[in-house]
């Protein structure tokens, strides 16, 4: 009798169960309609009105110079700021990690930069590197030529971007690496150790394999989160300084008042950023089977 009651009570819960089930799915994926897809339609049939539906819109962009230079662009400044920050975020990771006496100063330092609002960010930065600013007045303190660090069109211009870029999101680079030095036995350096391996030794063969799952895992969010470039640029060179996708995107929809042609390019980025995120996260799994290291 026991058990045909739990028998009963487990069939009542059951369909209720299910229906709740039910719900928590159904409800997220029409919040997602409803907020990503639609508007995505929608921009994408705005994309190919020129009127009527029409490649118009996109044979302009393909005509225009600027739009292949932010193309261009919108590869080569989150390439180099990726780049940048992989280098220093995996720097202050094994330097945190490797202290045994971790200085809670040291580290909010190192997390500051992402702490602080974006918007303060690049104000400051543009102080720094404004013609006037305060890198210019450090420089002409010593006798030397100043330099254009925000001309348009100049080499320099894209460095300054990619650096600005890449200090306000080093920490969260810095942040998964250390996750992933964390996870990492004691056990394997002190066989190192004992083996007589050297410092160099050691990162190259215990923890570069062992830290490989959350490079790959850093670099690939990184790398599509970086495609996404549009304030740092807009604040800090202007739509057609260093201009990129979406600040030409911006231009043509604010400044030229042709949203048919916006639309368009905005559409070519948001295929560019899928491509590429699909493409990563294909690779991630590959490399998860080939590897065995990430689940």
């Amino acid at each position: 009798m026991r058990l045909r009651a739990i028998a009963f009570r487990f069939t009542a819960v059951n369909p209720a169960a299910k229906r709740l089930r039910i719900v928590f799915v159904v409800v997220p994926c029409i919040f997602m309609i409803a907020m990503l897809v639609l508007p995505a339609l929608n921009g994408l049939i705005l994309s190919f009105d020129h009127n009527g539906p029409s490649l118009a819109n996109y044979k302009i962009l393909f005509d225009d110079s600027m739009f292949w230079r932010a193309l261009a662009n919108n590869l080569l400044v989150p390439f180099g700021s990726v780049i940048v920050e992989f280098v220093l975020g995996l720097a202050l990771a094994l330097a945190l990690t490797a202290r045994r006496s971790r200085s809670a100063i040291i580290e909010t330092a190192a997390i500051l930069p992402f702490a602080i609002p974006e918007i303060v960010i690049l104000t400051l930065a543009r102080y720094i590197f404004m013609p006037r600013g305060y890198l210019n007045g450090a420089i002409a303190m010593t006798g030397m030529h100043l330099l254009p660090w925000l001309s348009p069109r100049s080499s320099l211009a894209m460095f300054t971007v990619i650096v600005v870029d890449a200090w306000h999101v080093t920490p969260i680079v810095m942040l998964m690496l250390m996750a992933g030095l964390q996870t990492i036995p004691d056990e394997l350096y002190e066989a190192a150790r004992l083996d007589g391996a050297g410092t160099f030794a050691t990162f190259r063969f215990v923890t570069l394999p062992m830290l490989t799952p959350a490079i790959v895992g850093a670099l690939i969010l990184r790398g599509i989160d970086a495609l996404r470039i549009f304030s740092t640029v807009l604040v800090l060179t202007g739509p057609e300084g260093v201009p990129v996708l979406s600040t030409y995107s911006y231009g043509l929809w604010d400044d030229a008042q042709k949203p048919h042609e916006a639309m368009a390019a905005s559409m070519i980025l948001a295929l560019m950023v899928t491509m590429i995120g699909v493409g990563g996260l294909v690779a991630a799994r590959r490399f998860s089977r080939d590897d065995g290291a990430l689940a």
